[in-house]
């Protein structure tokens, strides 16, 4: 399914990635082994003073091109984090730094600073792999999130078109099939996650480096987090639009920033509109065929893949928060505990429930 606008917007990012990958605007590829060091070291002193030599000067900045300017937070990031690892705010210690966010925020429509974007599409691989730490926990960490945000931006584009099908379109049910087999590699990249990246590991050292911190005011930034990916825009559009959740809504919509604006977009137009299960749901009420049938039972199935997803998710944070050394901090760098995601099954099963019960009632119609 390749019509909307959405679509071709899509296909420019993922053609320009690769172009991104490429830039090094600060100069910063030849400088990655020495910040590991000095990071391992505790010489917080030096990190600074290297990250003010990389600081773009104001006339260089005011030239950058979209992609350069992303490829920039994309390096800066690095040090943000580190920094904040170390209990440091850095614009309080860089006050340089934050002008430059502040104009790379307002040239690529991103908040000013360094997004899960920036940490995983938008970062090279191989030796050129921008990490807090070389390790390769982090590594598998980033790669995971490379296996499974392409698929699930072309499935929430997929549902956006299926938004505007008629339910019952004969070919209905094989949309619904080429959804689940991309929705497919979003497990497989919580499935890469899980096999590599140490509960441990995470939970004592990587998520420290994705806290908030300030910018614009004292304005709190979260960190590049996995938890930014655009899932809850997925569910948005299946099955959960025209929910009146506070808890989920007040989620989505504190991670939406994070996420890019024809992404942005897609929610914000479809919020309080009906999700494309309750169509579904009402459509099998009012004509309760056996076509309209099938069509649900294809669309129940895509739960089936949403529980593959979240369940061992919901696992992967509980291991690490029991791994975690400090346990009196059992919350992510939005705030989040994993009760969130308990919520958001608990949500996910009731519509499921609500859409089993009627196909239960329509089925004895035909």
């Amino acid at each position: 399914m390749k019509t909307g606008s959405s679509y071709f917007v899509m296909q420019h990012w993922f053609r320009n990635n690769e172009t991104i990958h490429a830039l090094d605007p600060l100069l910063f590829d030849d400088k990655l082994a020495q910040l590991h060091q000095l990071n391992r070291s505790g010489d917080t002193h030096a990190i600074i003073q290297l990250l003010y030599r990389l600081l773009p000067m104001p006339d260089a900045l005011d030239l950058y091109t979209y992609d350069q300017a992303i490829a920039a937070m994309r390096d800066l990031g690095i040090f943000i984090g580190i920094l904040k690892k170390h209990g440091i705010e850095p614009v309080e210690v860089v006050p340089e730094l934050e002008y430059v966010l502040l104009v790379l925020m307002v040239k690529t429509d991103l908040p000013p600073r360094d997004t899960l974007l920036h940490y995983s599409i938008w970062n090279p691989g191989g030796s050129r792999i921008r990490t807090y730490t070389g390790l390769d926990d982090e590594k598998a960490l980033i790669e995971s999130v490379k296996i499974a945000l392409p698929d699930l931006m072309e499935s929430i584009i997929q549902l956006e078109a299926m938004h505007t099908m008629d339910l019952e379109r004969e070919d209905f049910e094989l949309h619904c099939l080429r959804l689940r087999e991309k929705m497919e590699s979003m497990v497989r990249g919580v499935v890469h996650a899980k096999r590599h990246v140490s509960p441990s590991v995470f939970a004592n050292e990587l998520r420290f480096y994705y806290d908030p911190i300030k910018v614009d005011y004292n304005k709190s930034y979260m960190g590049p987090g996995a938890v930014e990916m655009p899932m809850f825009v997925f569910d948005h559009l299946l099955w959960n639009c025209d929910c009146e959740d506070v808890l989920y809504t007040n989620f989505k919509e504190g991670y939406l920033p994070y996420n890019l604006p024809f992404i942005r977009e897609i929610y914000w137009r479809f919020k309080d509109k009906p999700s494309l299960i309750s169509r579904i749901e009402k459509n099998l009420r009012n004509s309760p065929t056996f076509q309209n049938y099938r069509a649900a039972q294809a669309a129940l199935e895509l739960f089936t893949v949403l529980k593959s997803f979240r369940m061992p998710h919901k696992r992967m944070a509980e291991q690490a928060y029991a791994h975690s050394d400090e346990h009196h901090r059992n919350s992510g760098s939005g705030g989040y505990t994993v009760d969130i995601l308990q919520h958001i099954i608990r949500l996910q099963a009731e519509k499921f429930t609500s859409l089993q019960a009627a196909m239960a009632n329509a089925k004895v119609k035909f």
